[in-house]
């Protein structure tokens, strides 16, 4: 009679090939229900960044036992190949933002303007706890395309515009304030979500007018954490290029510029 040969069980590839799987339900458990059951943004935050821990040890240990098993001639080779795949899909989200990590500055929060930022009003009830301040942290200027829009025409027409353009959007509009007889300033403050996991954005667009001339300011802000890779510049920039592109009468306010041009008044020669 044959005796059949018996290998060892590679423990390596045994605990990758789980912990690879475990961090793979905690990514795909986070995201749905954070997209679909109301879980805080900040708890889904939390677990993704133990997910992305997780698969990452998950591909140290699947690596380190294809080399252990080819060496010591143990069994789980198809386990630890398992564990390699799953733990690299795990990651491929986070590795797909590093070089955008390397290339946008540090910020979360974005405004056209520094001096008088636009407030967040109706949008603070949705700052709960582990959320961002409300109040815009001063920095420098980075961007010259991130600027105030000076609109030649008066600031209702301004607001029609902007408020088409944030419906076209499908952002979520939270409130929408024309200007009335107590102040020049229109508002619209939405909230914009990202694509995969739907962690939310607070947005917000002033427009003063005086004189039948409008400033439109802008500013876009991460709900959650201290990072948002570029994605609030980006939303910006789109933002005013749209609306600059649908207006023949708006313009960026160039550096040095005052924001309201001063008007012509008849004078008798």
């Amino acid at each position: 009679m044959k005796h059949r040969q018996t290998f060892r069980k590679s423990r390596l590839a045994e605990w990758g090939f789980k912990l690879s799987v475990f961090s793979a339900h905690i990514i795909v458990f986070t995201v749905l229900l954070h997209r679909y059951a109301g879980q805080s943004t900040a708890v889904s935050l939390n677990l993704l960044q133990i997910g992305f821990i997780g698969g990452f040890f998950a591909f140290i240990l699947s690596v380190m036992a294809v080399f252990q098993i080819w060496n010591k001639l143990l069994s789980g080779f198809g386990k630890s190949v398992a564990g390699v795949v799953i733990s690299l899909l795990v990651l491929i989200w986070p590795l797909s933002l590093l070089p955008v990590y390397f290339v946008t500055p540090q910020i979360y929060d974005v405004s056209t303007s520094l001096v008088s930022p636009p407030e967040f009003k109706a949008l603070t009830k949705f700052r709960e706890f582990g959320s961002n301040p409300v109040n815009f942290i001063e920095r420098e200027p980075f961007d010259p395309d991130v600027v105030s829009v000076r609109i030649l025409s008066p600031g209702q027409d301004a607001f029609d515009l902007a408020r088409q353009l944030v419906l076209k959007r499908k952002w979520e509009v939270i409130s929408l304030k024309p200007a009335g007889k107590n102040s020049t300033d229109a508002t619209i403050e939405a909230v914009d979500r990202s694509v995969i996991l739907a962690a939310p954005d607070d947005i917000v667009i002033r427009i003063r007018s005086k004189g039948g001339q409008s400033i439109l300011d802008m500013r876009s802000a991460a709900r959650y954490g201290s990072y948002d890779l570029g994605r609030n510049q980006k939303r910006i920039q789109d933002f005013l290029d749209d609306y600059i592109n649908q207006s023949d009468k708006a313009k960026r306010v160039e550096d040095g510029e005052p924001l309201f041009l001063p008007t012509r008044k008849n004078t008798r020669e």
